[in-house]
């Protein structure tokens, strides 16, 4: 069984060549397991698991996933002003919300179909 702290200290030629390595062991055991050779079943498992592990550190390479990639000021969140008891606080908070931010006001139901009739009646 492979360790993933070991696959990230090889360069990517030799994590290549592992992976081809792998699945040629992985083909053979197949063969081996069709043919009623194969003594261990759990062989052709572990071996999936280490393709998977050479997969995995191959792609983290590719996309640069470390851990510290989600840090940053992007990824950071302000503390609340204030914690908001009641479903009053809320509602007013998001409106105060979209009036700043995106210049919509929320209007009531009554309104809105006070609005509807109006123009139903229209036609």
């Amino acid at each position: 069984m492979l360790k993933a702290a070991d696959l990230r200290v090889m360069d990517e030629d030799e994590l290549e060549d592992k992976l081809r390595e792998l699945k040629e062991t992985l083909f053979n055991l197949r063969f081996q397991h069709a043919t009623g050779q194969l003594d261990n079943p759990m062989k052709i498992k572990e071996a999936r698991r280490d393709i998977a592990r050479v997969c995995t550190v191959m792609t983290e390479r590719k996309y640069a996933i470390r851990p510290g990639a989600f840090e940053g000021p992007a990824y950071q969140f302000e503390e609340p002003e204030e914690i908001l008891d009641t479903e009053a606080e809320v509602a007013e908070a998001l409106e105060e919300v979209a009036e700043e931010e995106i210049g919509v006001v929320s209007e009531s139901e009554e309104q809105l179909e006070e609005e509807v009739e109006e123009e139903l009646k229209d036609l």
